[in-house]
């Protein structure tokens, strides 16, 4: 396959769920060792807490918190509230 990047894979063990909401866990996701962090800003936040979990999620991202770990973040839904 000429001029095709390869990407090498790598397997993930272990995958931490946390809520946008609730800065002390995202905090302490920090110094856990996992391989991947899924960051819910939707389906287990409540209503009134979404737009501060966007805002908590977006710093915790620009900030570089999680350097050597996959980050995925779940949004369902880009219409303000």
């Amino acid at each position: 396959m000429t001029g095709m990047h390869v990407r090498q894979l790598r397997s993930r063990s272990s995958t931490l769920a946390v809520l946008g909401s609730n800065l002390r866990v995202l905090e302490k996701a920090k110094g856990l060792t996992t391989d991947a962090l899924f960051m819910d800003i939707e389906d287990a936040v409540a209503p009134a807490a979404k737009p501060e979990a966007r805002k908590n999620i977006v710093a915790a991202l620009n900030e570089g918190w999680y350097d050597g770990k996959t980050r995925v973040v779940r949004v369902n839904d880009w219409t303000p509230q």
